[in-house]
């Protein structure tokens, strides 16, 4: 095994002398990552769209003027848009178009039927293609139209005095300034439970005891981790090829009559790839930390992490060139791979949006263990935790390793002799 640092130091020369396609695929996961923290960053204020209601006031009364202006003030205003629209079929038709997300229709004679003391009732469509802005939509009016029922019941006297002062072409003085003055007194009298409320609610979240020293986690901490190591195969495959390119150009007929064994060249490439490896996933380490605050915990874990893991992609995608004979079959075959194996295994869509038979199928990816690794120390889990993920990496990852030295060897060997 002495020619294998010779062939590494030769390895890491010619992909220094021609670095676009590692420096290439180094940046991509950079990219990915800049462009995820635009879009779900913590910058973002506004985390849900203003809330359009269409309104059909068939009353213009002073109780329907009262339920519309209670759902467009203080904060609500923030959050609901009200437009007046003249017909329910207008509003039918823009809310079919996706136009709105709800729609509200006042029938004719609402004010009349709550100062009778009628049961009363408005209606509320809502837009089918929408899923949470018709539902808050429905809560607002549903408390409002609550609010006016209760104002009712308060002040059940002063709306029977208002109701006869209705039927009255001018109301006398005297008697408005009595009503002026019950309605003082009312709101005097229950002033006391409701400026301040006499029960108030104080919120609390309460959190595991084991959760409180764990840190959250960025949408950069999670996503920088998992497209690096997609890119890491793509990279650690990039010095794979080489082996093919040599077959190819007769160099390695050359190398069986010197004293290098073939052995020498596959672990030169294993442990080339791994090297590399470990060189990119610091670079990306370095960005992300100075470039997306990622925190990423402990060095010396993270350095253990980073040696683990590029002895598992090494390992594996040496393994994969057990199947393949030609430049063409790597380049198709390897590709689909690492992108299937990176879905499944969270680089792409986060696991736990998969159903639970897809879930245990994701751990016998290597994106599974490395992102998990990565996010636990990320988020300070117990070290103790991580090392049978750790020994896990190294085991399988020197396990395929043999496997790829034994069964390569007698491909070459089989292609020399022809």
């Amino acid at each position: 095994m002495k020619h294998i640092p010779i062939l590494v130091w030769k390895d890491f020369k010619r992909k220094w002398k021609n670095p676009i396609v590692i420096i290439g695929f180094l940046l991509i996961p950079v990219v990915f990552t800049f462009i995820f923290g635009l879009v779900f960053g913590p910058q973002r204020e506004e985390i849900l769209p203003r809330i359009s209601l269409l309104v059909v006031d068939d009353d213009k009364s002073l109780v329907s003027n009262f339920l519309t202006t209670a759902m467009s003030q203080g904060e609500l205003k923030k959050m609901v848009e009200l437009e007046p629209i003249e017909s329910e079929e207008m509003g039918r038709q823009l809310l079919s178009k996706g136009k709105a997300s709800a729609l509200l229709i006042i029938p004719k004679n609402l004010g009349k039927d709550i100062l009778d003391g009628k049961q009363a009732e408005v209606l509320f469509l809502k837009n089918p293609s929408e899923q949470f802005l018709p539902q808050i939509a429905e809560e607002i009016a549903d408390t409002a139209t609550l609010i006016m029922s209760a104002l009712v019941e308060v002040f059940s006297e002063e709306v029977d005095l208002i109701k006869g002062f209705s039927e009255l072409d001018k109301i006398p003085d005297m008697d408005m300034s009595a009503l002026s003055i019950k309605i003082k007194n009312r709101i005097e009298s229950i002033s006391k439970y409701v400026f301040p409320p006499v029960i108030s609610l104080k919120q609390q979240t309460i959190k595991k005891e084991e959760e409180d020293s764990k840190d959250s986690i960025t949408v950069q901490g999670y996503i920088l981790p998992a497209m690096a190591i997609l890119f890491l195969m793509f990279i650690c495959n990039v010095v794979f090829e080489d082996i093919l390119r040599e077959t190819k150009l007769k160099t390695l007929m050359r190398m069986s009559l010197s004293r290098m064994s073939m052995a020498e060249f596959i672990w030169s490439k294993i442990v080339s790839s791994a090297l590399i490896g470990i060189l990119c996933t610091l670079v990306l380490i370095g960005f992300g930390a100075v470039f997306f605050s990622i925190k990423w915990g402990n060095m010396f874990i993270v350095f253990l992490i980073v040696l683990c893991l590029n002895i598992l992609i090494a390992g594996f995608i040496a393994f994969l060139y057990i199947f393949i004979r030609t430049e063409q079959q790597a380049g198709a075959v390897i590709s689909s791979v690492i992108l299937v194996m990176s879905l499944l295994g969270g680089s792409m869509v986060p696991v736990e949006n998969f159903p639970e038979f897809i879930q245990k199928i994701s751990k016998l990816t290597v994106n599974y263990w490395g992102i998990k690794a990565f996010h636990s120390t990320i988020m300070k889990e117990p070290f103790v935790e991580l090392i049978p993920i750790l020994l896990g990496m190294v085991f399988v990852g020197v396990l395929l390793s043999f496997a790829c030295s034994f069964f390569i060897q007698n491909n070459l060997k089989k292609g020399l002799l022809k």
